[in-house]
C-alpha cells in the first residue's frame, strides 16, 4: 500500500541516512525539502523505488514557504508522515556576542517552517484521521542546555513547545507528533564547532562516542510504522548521557 511522506530539511545527514536506509514502496510518495543541496540529495536518492520529488525551498524566505504550501494543495498532496530536520550551522558564541538576527535564523528554520506547513496540511490529515510527524530537537531539551548556544536553545525550546500543543490538539484526530533529542551528532552541521568540543563530548558519554544518524533510523521507523499510541514524548537519544 503506497503511503505519502513530506521530509523537510531533506538535505541534512540525518534525513538523507533515513531516506538510504527506509524501505519504500514503488508508489510510495516523497516530497523532499532542501535548499542548497539539492544535488546531494539528488545523489542519495538515486535508484530507490519510490516516487521521490525535490522541492527546493528556503525556510527563510515566508514567500518560499506560502508557494510551497500551495504546490502541496493544488497537487491535493495530504502527508501521513513528516519527519521535520531542517538545520542551521551552529557556531559557539557568548550571549553577549549575539545579535537578534542569530535568534531569528533558527527560529525562522526550525520553528516557523514547521509551524507554517503543518498549518498548511494538518485539517485535510484531521479529515483522513491519521499522521505520524517526527520532529528533531537535540539534547539540549534535557537537563542543563550547554553553554554559548543561546539561539540554538531557545528554538528547539521554542518548537518543543509547539509539538506538544499540536500532539495535545490532535491526538483524537490519530495524528501523533513525537520529538526526537539526539546528543552531539557528528555531522556536517559540526563545522564551526571547535573540534575539541566534539571530542571531549565523545569521551565524556558513556559509550565514548557521539550519536550518529544511524542511531536515529530505527527509532524513526518505529514512530512512522510501529506506534499507535505514543504522543507528545521528546526521547533522548544519548548515549546515557541523559534520560
Amino acid at each position: 500500500m503506497s503511503k505519502k511522506y513530506l521530509i523537510l530539511g531533506a538535505s541534512s545527514d540525518l534525513a538523507m541516512t533515513f531516506i538510504k536506509n527506509n524501505i519504500w514502496n514503488p508508489d510510495d510518495e516523497i516530497i523532499c525539502t532542501c535548499n542548497n543541496n539539492a544535488q546531494i540529495l539528488e545523489e542519495n536518492i538515486k535508484g530507490l523505488n519510490a516516487k521521490f520529488i525535490i522541492k527546493r525551498v528556503n525556510f527563510l524566505n515566508e514567500q518560499d514557504i506560502n508557494d510551497f504550501i500551495k504546490f502541496l494543495d493544488k497537487n491535493n498532496f495530504v502527508p501521513e508522515y513528516i519527519l521535520h530536520a531542517p538545520a542551521v550551522p551552529i557556531e559557539n558564541l557568548r550571549f553577549t556576542e549575539l545579535s537578534w538576527h542569530d535568534f531569528d535564523l533558527q527560529i525562522n528554520v526550525q520553528v516557523k517552517s514547521f509551524m507554517m506547513i503543518i498549518q498548511g496540511v494538518i485539517k485535510k490529515m484531521s479529515r483522513s484521521k491519521f499522521g505520524r510527524v517526527i520532529v528533531i530537537l537535540s539534547s539540549c531539551t534535557l537537563n542543563v542546555p550547554p553553554k554559548f548556544l543561546a539561539g540554538y536553545v531557545t528554538a528547539k525550546y521554542a518548537l518543543m513547545g509547539l509539538v506538544k500543543s499540536l500532539a495535545s490538539e490532535y491526538a483524537n484526530k490519530n495524528i501523533l507528533f513525537n520529538m526526537l533529542s539526539p546528543s552531539m551528532m557528528q555531522t556536517k552541521f559540526l563545522n564551526n564547532i571547535y573540534g575539541g568540543i566534539i571530542t571531549d563530548s565523545a569521551n565524556k558519554n558513556p559509550l565514548s562516542r557521539n550519536v550518529t544518524p544511524e542511531d536515529l533510523t530505527e527509532l524513526i521507523k518505529y514512530l512512522f510504522y510501529g506506534n499507535n499510541f505514543v504522543t507528545g514524548v521528546n526521547i533522548p537519544i544519548s548515549g546515557g548521557e541523559s534520560f
